[in-house]
């Protein structure tokens, strides 16, 4: 167990590494308790962590992929590395004593374990070799008989297909298997023992991480996994985590972690988002050890509807009916789909495997019964027909892609002509000047905004995961020009939106959303806590979700496909038109645009300074609260997306700046453009004269000025609001 004095040295030890900790654990103390501390979930590191700079040397080691389409880097300083060896070696080693052992055969693709299996088997002094995955199934069989290792290092999965390879596993002569990787179900390990001729005591499941390294190992005799001795564990429940992450079963907590031994990385209270079962201490040899029974899922919002399915629970079901199962789970759209692939299977067995799941996972029962899924298929495949496609090393539980079909929906008709907007100069407003300033056209998307990009890559991240599909209610906390967009893209795709709105709802996006056959909900009042309608609209958003069996809610405002959309398109379409841009003017708002557009200019190791263009009166960057008479620029919050590290300078402007902005644009270069861009062409002129003569400056146009023709384009509308300071339209541009 984690001692009160090494707690306190740890928090010293990161708050020195990543100097970032401090600010979120507040004040120091000198008698930390592990509750006083927060816990580090993706979130967290995502803005932190996983995005540092790179030292070239390190070790960096990279997850296989995530949902927002970008590997993660986890760093290994060499004592790192020196910790995460030890600790494995003495656990190998203590596994396999008098097992008579002389030869270890790696068989389990890439990542840390991979890389240092051979220098771990060689410690132990054991002959060694390893088989990339990447190679066919035959090849791996080859080389079990021809190296015949008494040690087999492997994964489930590639394990269930050494097993339909091959007409008899106990020929190769494996005494001992380790596992790592992958949910491995008791039953599933039981069925492997008897089909290579060990006992059950002989296959050893191991648990780890690519961020902690291992965790945990089960043990035959206690029936349990052990923790190993440098890390520190609790049980917490989803409601402390937040995320909208679902309530888990009485005997079930997410596990969290506290590494004594990892030093780059913050492994304090690091969340790893696998749910275990009857987490509790026990006594091995006089000395208490945490321990767990099982692994059984993990939770998160990627996952959607895999909060509720377990595929250790599924495993159990169908490997005390069938011993020589490989087992695929599917969910596509509202379907859950149980494959099976077996030499001895008898089709008449289905019924009791689907009503057995239904009965084991009560949770699936229920989302059968609101709708939320269809009624499970299980399909016994012929043993003629592969499994899928793919190479040995495969997920068991995935999402349906069916790639055909997702990209001739997304490619084709008005969503082909999202993006690649043109990236003109800014002639006339600027030829007095030393500097060039070009024009990125957002507001020539078909849906008017920039919000195109994000609305198109957040549904069709979802559309691939089989969460959402044909006849799909979505619904969004939005009352512009992200609802415009997802309005534009739901009914071309046929499903339905649902726009959460308030009383600052201009009169012009209602139009256009009803012209779109969007459904309009209404929220009337601010949330009575805060004072604002952005909690009030969210609030009704989790109504709905739970009113409306299978809905969606993209939530633009944590989905990371919201800025990974410009991440991926918009600031590369820049560099490739221009080659070179020394200052970028950003509005801002949810902070997805600028966000996208500085981690690029960052990962890419560009010297283009980021400037952000926020609204007076707006909160996001420390300022107080005021009016601000315009949507989409500014916020009354500090986004979850806001990430002031990567931005240069911050520029406010004030509502009669962005009005001059806008009409001078209108004047000078015949752009009808919206509010923000007013703003962005008011900062330009604010900065002007402290740039270097010859900088190229890009500029974001986020939005159409149609939609606000009431508003910045009605002289009666802004002589109402600003009286004698309004300067009519003409008004010379230094005047900003």
């Amino acid at each position: 167990m984690m001692l009160l004095d090494k707690l306190q040295g740890k928090v010293l030890e990161v708050i020195e590494v990543f100097p970032w900790y401090k600010a979120l654990i507040g004040a120091e103390k000198t008698n930390y308790s592990i509750q006083d501390l927060p816990l580090m979930t993706s979130e967290i590191l995502e803005t932190h962590y996983y995005t540092e700079s790179m030292d070239p040397s390190l070790a960096v080691y990279r997850t296989s992929g995530t949902s927002s389409g970008r590997r993660k880097a986890i760093l290994y300083s060499e004592e790192d590395e020196k910790h995460y060896l030890d600790i494995k070696t003495k656990l190998f080693g203590e596994l396999i004593v008098g097992s008579g052992c002389t030869k270890a055969l790696a068989d389990m693709g890439t990542g840390h374990a991979a890389n240092t299996a051979l220098s771990i088997f060689e410690q132990l002094g054991l002959e060694n070799r390893s088989i990339p995955f990447e190679l066919p199934i035959e090849q791996h069989i080859e080389q079990l008989q021809a190296f015949k290792p008494d040690l087999l290092y492997t994964m489930p999965s590639i394990l269930d297909h050494i097993v339909q390879a091959t007409g008899n596993p106990r020929a190769f002569g494996i005494r001992k298997i380790i596992l790592v990787g992958e949910i491995a179900s008791l039953e599933w390990q039981r069925s492997m023992a008897r089909l290579f001729g060990l006992e059950p005591r002989d296959i050893i499941d191991t648990y780890g991480s690519i961020e902690i390294g291992t965790i945990a190992y089960y043990s035959h005799d206690l029936r349990r996994y052990i923790l190993v001795d440098g890390v520190f564990a609790e049980g917490v429940r989803t409601q402390e985590i937040g995320e909208d992450l679902r309530p888990l079963g009485e005997d079930e907590s997410v596990l969290v972690l506290t590494s004594t031994v990892r030093k780059l990385l913050p492994a304090i209270r690091f969340v790893t988002y696998d749910v275990v079962r009857d987490f509790r201490p026990v006594m091995i040899g006089g000395v208490e050890k945490q321990s767990f029974s099982s692994i059984v899922k993990r939770v998160g919002r990627e996952l959607k509807h895999g909060e509720k399915i377990s595929l250790y629970d599924i495993e159990q079901v169908i490997y005390r009916h069938i011993e020589d199962a490989i087992i695929r789970v599917k969910v596509r759209n509202n379907a859950l789909t149980v494959y099976i692939k077996s030499k001895s299977a008898d089709k008449a067995i289905v019924p009791a495997i689907r009503e057995e799941i239904r009965e084991c996972i009560p949770e699936i029962g229920m989302m059968i019964r609101n709708h939320l899924l269809d009624d499970i298929e299980v399909i016994i495949v012929a043993k003629d027909e592969p499994m899928d496609s793919g190479k040995v090393k495969n997920k068991k539980l995935y999402y349906h892609n069916d790639k055909d079909r997702v990209e001739v929906a997304f490619n084709d008709g008005i969503l082909s002509t999202i993006g690649n907007t043109p990236l003109i100069k800014l002639k006339s407003l600027f030829h007095k000047s030393e500097i060039e300033v070009y024009a990125k056209m957002e507001l020539l998307n078909p849906g008017g905004s920039a919000k195109d990009r994000p609305a198109l890559r957040m549904i069709h991240e979802a559309w691939k995961e089989g969460i959402i599909g044909p006849g799909t209610t979505v619904i969004e906390s939005s009352s512009g020009n992200m609802a415009i967009s997802l309005a534009m893209i739901c009914k071309y795709l046929g499903m339905r939106f649902i726009s959460v709105i308030d009383p600052r709802t201009t009169e012009t996006n209602l139009q256009i959303l009803k012209a779109l056959d969007a459904t309009i909900d209404y929220v009337a009042l601010p949330d009575p806590e805060t004072g604002e309608f952005l909690p009030a609209r969210l609030k009704r958003v989790q109504q709905l979700l739970a009113e409306i069996p299978g809905s969606y809610w993209p939530n633009q405002y944590a989905n990371a496909n919201n800025y990974l959309a410009h991440y991926h398109t918009t600031m590369k379409e820049i560099m490739t038109a221009l080659g070179r841009v020394d200052y970028l003017f950003c509005s801002v708002s949810t902070c997805g645009t600028i966000r996208g557009l500085a981690e690029y200019a960052r990962d890419h190791g560009l010297q283009t300074k980021i400037v952000a263009v926020d609204a007076e009166g707006s909160a996001i960057f420390g300022g107080n609260k005021g009016i601000r008479r315009f949507p989409g620029l500014g916020a009354g919050i500090v986004p979850p997306f806001c990430r002031s590290d990567l931005i240069d300078r911050i520029v406010h402007v004030s509502d009669l700046d962005i009005v001059k902005g806008c009409r001078i644009l209108a004047q000078n270069e015949s752009i009808l453009a919206g509010a923000s861009s007013g703003g962005i062409i008011a900062a330009v002129k604010q900065m002007e004269q402290e740039l270097t003569p010859g900088s190229v400056c890009a500029v974001i146009l986020h939005d159409k000025g149609e939609r606000y023709l009431d508003t910045v384009y009605s002289d009666s509308w802004t002589q109402s609001q600003f009286g004698q300071e309004f300067v009519a339209a003409g008004s010379d541009a230094s005047e900003i």
